[in-house]
This record gives structure tokens, sequence and C-alpha cells, in this order.
């Protein structure tokens, strides 16, 4: 991580902004309205972007050679009869005469844009004076020449201006809020750098969505040095609390509040040494803090000493010290958590917590939809309401496992999150954009899984104090896998291993299975086959029946087992939609039916694996025609996630290496999805000999059918 470069700024990039996604319909109206000429009034508000949308539509090439002059109005002249209009005559002489000789004005005018047409563009239009907005008006309404006016608030404008508006051939283009999208596409414009997205959004929120704001706010961020360069991403840098020389003189209360606010920003070492002296004097509250910074980041042995309860410990200490280990792997009785979680005793706070552990147990051991059940009825509750930031984060991310789990697709509960504050809820960031990476993986989005991943890791080169690293790049070497970049899977598999023991917390066993597919990609077969063996009888032992199925789901998807029985009996004693589909794989004739339901339910890539797997054994039963249709079906499936290939889809790269050029040209048409006479009349060859490349080439790629090729990671599939 370093200091991002401060070079440029906003005043140099400013309309080079490429064209922001919210905004590229209304753009496209006013660009065809101005195009062919008509009048066009542009709506929005003050900072909203009218002075660089009136930029594009000047700079915007033109075939009839037309000229455009900009006017900007000036409070100045506001009360100066003609005082706008004087403005435009060093480069429109023929305006001079216009206030004591209109008619000759306009017939010289005439002439000369019926060579070379005219257009003037108005921004703050509000401060023009009266008489030059009259006669831009009038000379507008005989077309003389073609008026864009950029509008904040039409009641300000002077009264012809306003007529203007309302004028039936004025074109009517209106500028909305930007959004996060367009805030983040003109961030990295401006500054030339891929911005993560946890800074689009605060520095977004910061100027409450005001376009220019956010660029003067960029500016000075780069200018102040709080833009930090990490792996490939500008991040800001964390806010931390400056250091207080006076520390001995901090009362107990203030020294406990500072080392929270330490722990926030991630300086776990200054916030252990403003608890030290309180724990020296036995203040359970220092123990509690320090015992989950130790355990969640730091040395878990010591954490878990710090949170073992001692004689004169309350019981709320105990839930909550017992809440902290389990969130560092300890197993514990959800029972006593369920009892402790109606203490209305407790802080709300601690019950939530408390509540979100019981419902990852409930997932684990097998009874997910119990789980979710238990997390919406959470959310309903009093306790709800009183919920901010990380406790908030604790039930809704345990919420998030639970419906992963159960296996429906999240979209189907969408109205159950209806109510839900996100504002008031403050989550953290990086959690937040941890968890949809954590879907992604899950959908075989291994492209956006990557991206999301380094955006966290960026996040956590500044502090971690919630222990996710590890957690995201599980997910991250997961994807890198899938894509076969190798260089990249092992890089990522190696944050993961280096990051804290129980990255994650409680959603820790869900990164293990996930890094079993780096795992195989990067070590080997023994190693994921050893990794899986230790997993399975954890699991087992345990008591986690969904963890034990999951595993079961990643073994076979991997290749390190072939029988579906094995996976069938273990989704049977699991509640949820994707326990039922996983419990019809067993049966060949279901095939089909458990596709439907995987990809109804968002799991496209699953769907992909299972329909490729019955093809093979289609073809292995000699059923070639089925053989074909099911591969047929696997790849149009999987094209939907592009460049991602697994073991059991078992689809094959265009290697170079391996055929001959012809063969290569052959075989990436194939796969980009031409037929044999497509291909035929493309490289000017006979039918015939088309089909003989392709079977030379299917025997040295191993397969034996065109879906079964993976298509070239390009737009058309085809090379230059």
């Amino acid at each position: 991580m370093h200091l991002a470069d401060s070079q440029g700024s906003v005043g140099s990039t400013r309309f080079g902004l490429p064209s922001l996604p919210s905004r590229r319909e209304a753009e496209r109206i006013a660009m065809h309205a101005f195009r062919s000429g008509a009048s066009i009034a542009v709506h929005g508000e003050s900072g909203g972007g009218r002075t660089t949308a009136l930029w594009r539509l000047s700079a915007a090439p033109a075939s009839d050679g037309r000229e455009r002059l900009t006017l900007l109005g000036s409070a100045a002249l506001t009360n100066v009869p003609f005082g706008h209009l004087a403005t435009l005559t060093t480069r429109l002489p023929e305006l001079s005469a216009y206030t004591t000789d209109p008619l000759g004005a306009l017939h010289t005018l005439g002439q000369r844009v019926a060579i070379t047409p005219l257009s003037v563009l108005v921004d703050d239009a509000e401060y023009v004076d009266a008489e030059s907005a009259a006669i831009l008006t009038q000379l507008a309404s005989v077309g003389t020449l073609q008026l864009v006016v950029a509008v904040r608030e039409p009641r300000d404008l002077p009264t012809e201006f306003q007529r203007f508006l309302t004028h039936a051939d004025t074109a009517q283009v209106t500028l909305g809020a930007i959004d996060i999208t367009d805030a983040k596409t003109m961030l990295e414009a401006q500054l030339a750098q891929p911005v993560n997205a946890s800074s689009v959004t605060k520095l977004y929120e910061e100027v409450q969505g005001d376009l220019a704001q956010l660029a003067r706010a960029a500016d000075a961020a780069m200018r102040d040095g709080r833009f930090v360069s990490a792996r490939g991403y500008l991040v800001l840098a964390r806010k931390r609390t400056p250091g207080d020389t006076s520390d001995a003189q901090l009362t107990p209360e203030q020294r406990l509040t500072q080392a929270a606010a330490e722990y926030q920003t991630g300086d776990h070492a200054r916030a252990l040494s403003l608890l030290a002296p309180l724990i020296a004097d036995g203040d359970a509250e220092a123990r509690l803090l320090a015992g989950r910074i130790e355990v969640l980041t730091g040395d878990v042995g010591h954490g878990i000493e710090l949170l073992t309860r001692q004689l004169g410990d309350s019981e709320r200490f105990h839930a909550q010290s017992s809440l902290w280990r389990a969130h560092g792997g300890e197993p514990f009785d959800a029972g006593q958590f369920e009892a402790w979680a109606a203490e209305t005793t407790f802080p709300a706070e601690l019950r939530l917590g408390l509540t979100a552990a019981v419902i990852v147990h409930d997932c684990y051991a097998g009874d997910p939809a119990a789980g979710l059940e238990r997390a919406f009825a959470a959310l309903g509750s009093e306790l709800w309401e009183s919920a901010t930031g990380y406790d908030a984060g604790a039930l809704l991310y345990s919420l998030h496992l639970a419906v992963l789990c159960e296996g429906s697709h999240e979209l189907g509960h969408a109205a159950r999150f209806e109510g839900i504050d996100w504002g008031r809820l403050a989550l953290d960031h990086g959690l937040f954009i941890t968890s949809r990476a954590y879907v992604c993986a899950e959908y075989g989005m291994a492209a956006e899984t990557l991206d999301l991943t380094e955006q966290v890791l960026a996040l956590t080169e500044q502090g971690d104090p919630f222990g996710i690293a590890g957690f995201v790049a599980a997910a991250g070497a997961a994807a890198a896998a899938m894509l076969d970049d190798l260089e990249r899977a092992s890089e990522l598999l190696d944050v993961y291993r280096s990051s804290s023991v129980h990255s994650g917390q409680l959603l820790h066993p869900e990164s293990e299975r996930i890094a079993l597919a780096a795992i195989l990609a990067v070590e080997g077969e023994d190693a994921a086959h050893a990794e899986f063996d230790l997993l399975v009888a954890r699991a087992r032992h345990e008591g986690h029946a969904f963890l034990v199925m999951r595993l079961e789901h990643e073994a076979w998807r991997l290749g390190l087992s072939d029988s579906p029985d094995a996976l069938a009996a273990a989704a049977a004693g699991v509640t949820g939609q994707f326990a039922a589909s996983l419990q019809l794989l067993a049966q060949t004739d279901s095939v089909e039916e458990l596709a439907s339901e995987l990809l109804a339910h968002g799991r496209t890539l699953f769907a992909a694996e299972f329909l490729a797997d019955a093809a093979r054994a289609a073809r292995d039963a000699e059923n070639r025609v089925r053989a074909q249709a099911l591969f047929a079906q696997s790849a149009e499936l999987a094209d939907q996630l592009p460049g991602v290939n697994t073991p059991r889809l078992g689809r094959v790269r265009v290697d170079p290496n391996l055929l001959t050029a012809r063969e290569i040209e052959v075989s990436i048409r194939a796969a980009a999805g031409l037929t044999n006479t497509e291909i035929a009349d493309e490289l000017f060859l006979s039918h015939r000999t088309v089909e003989g490349h392709l079977q030379r080439a299917y025997a040295k790629l191993g397969v034996s059918d065109r879906h079964q090729l993976l298509p070239l990671p390009t737009d058309t599939g085809l090379p230059e």
C-alpha cells in the first residue's frame, strides 16, 4: 500500500468524463435533438452536471459544420440591458446592430447561418438579463439560431426563457440525481485509476450525491493524501484518532472509549496498549474488548484466556465472552445462547449477537429453514429497532448465510428486506462487499468475485478489525481457480492461510470449504483430498449435517468423489430447497428437473455441472443423441459465466500447443457456437474438411463434442 499520486485535478479532467450510466438515455435524447437543430432545455439541480451536458453537446462532431457559442449567465450583468448579448458580439458581430436595426441584423445573420448554422448554449440562464433573453428566444423562434438553455429552477428564469421552456418545439431533457454507479464511473475517469467501491460510497454520501461537489471532494482527497493505492485500487484511508501523549492522564472510561475507536480503525496494537492498565486493575470490560481483538485478529490463545470467566464476573460477562469465543472457533451451547438472547436485562446488541450465533448453528446443524425463520423473526422484533453498525451486521450476515444455505434465490426474499433502513444501520463497507463476493462465488460469477475480493483486500491493508481478509481471499482463490488463473489462485490462497486462523468468524467453516477448489488447482489432488477428509471428519464429529452435505457436494464438484449416492444421502438429513435439489442427484431420470430447480434459485454453475455430468454418463452408455443434448444445455448455462470452468463441468480450452493452425481456427469457431456450415463458409473450406479438423482436434483435446470446448474470453469468441 502506498500514497496515491496526487497529480492532475478536477479542472483538467472534468470535461473528459465518460458518459454516466444513468444519464445515457437522457444524453441520447439531447444529442438527437441537438443534431436535428431543435431547441433544447436541459433540466438539472445545482451540481447535477448541467454544465458538463452542455459541453458534451457543444463538443459533439457536427456534419453540417455548425458553429457553437457558449453564453455563461452572470449576476453582475442581470440588471444591465443587453449586457449578455454584448458578450456574444465579439464572436458574432452581426448582433451589435440588433438593438438599433433588428431587421437588418436578422437579414445579415440569416445570410451567415445559411452558410454556417449557429447554436448558442446558455448556462446559468437565470442570470441572463431580460433583454438578451428576449432577443435570443426571438432569434431561435424564427430559426436564425438553435438555442440550448441549462435550467436549474424554471421560475428563476427571465420571462422569455420561461416561455421558451413551454414552447412545443423545445425538447425537454432532465438530468436525474446521480447514483453510486455514476459516482464510480466519474471518479475513476477523474482520478485515472479504479476506485474501491467503499471509498466511492463514502465520498458520495459526504456530498449527498452532488456531482460538482463529488469532483471537488475527490480532488481534495488526492491533494490531502487521503487516498492510498492498494492492490490496484484507490482507497480512502481510515480516519484514525490522533495519539494522545497524555495517555497516563486518561480516565478508565476514556481509555476504554479510545481503545474501542482504535480497534475500529484497525490499530489493534494501540488499542491493546490502552487496555493493558485496565486489565491489570481487573476491569472486566477491558478484558472483554481485548479478548475480542485477540480472538478475531491476533493471538487466539491469549484472547481465549482473557475471555475465560473468572470469579466475580457477571452473567452478562459470561454471555458476551462466550459469544466472542464462539467467533474464535470454540464450540458453543446453542440452547444456552438462545436463553441468554431472551434475557431482557442484557444489552440489545449482545442479544442480537447471540441470536445471530444461534442462526448460524441452525444452518450448520442441518436446519437452515429454521435459521431463516429465526432471522426474519429477529428482524421484526423490538431489538432490531435499536440495532446499528456491527451488531446489526452480525444478524444480517447470519441471515445472509441462512438464505444461501436454505437455497432459495435471494431475490425470493426481497419483500422481507424492504423495511430495512440501510442508512441507519451504517454497516461496515468491507463486510458488505465481502458478503457480495461470497454470493458471487456461490453463483459461479468468478470474474465478479475476483474484483470484489481485491476491493476488500485493498480495504483490509489499512486494518482488518473484523478479520475478513482470509475469508474473502478464500472466495477469490476459488474464483481464480475457476478461471484457470493459477498464479492468482496461489497468491490468494497464501493470503487466506496467512490471515487470522478464524477469518470470517462464525462463517469460517464456509471459507475452509470454498478454499478446496484453490487447493486442488494449486497443490493437487492429494492435498485437496487430505483437506477434505479433515474437514468432513470434523463436521461429522460436531454434528454439522449441513457442512457435511456441502463438503460432499464440493468433493463431487471437484472430482474428489464420483459417488452421487454419498451426496444424496448427506442431503437427506438437511432442510431447505438446496438439500431437496441435491437429493435428486442419484436419480438419473431427474437431471433436467434438478438443473431447472438449481437455475431457478440462481445456481447456474451447479446446474451446468449436473447437466455436463449427466451428458458424460449418457455418452458412456453410448446414448449419443442424449449426450449431445445435455452437453448443449450445459454449455448454454456455462456460457453465462464467462471463462468459468470446473472439474465437474469438464470443459476444455483450445490449446494451441496441441493443435495445428487450421485445427485451432476451426475449434475456436466451433466453441463460439458456429455450425460446421458457417465455419466452412468463413474459412472457405468444405463441410467434410471442417468435420475432419474438428474430430482430430477433439481427439487431441480429450473431448467428444463441441459443447465441451470453452469459448475464448473475447467479445466474439474469435481471433482478430
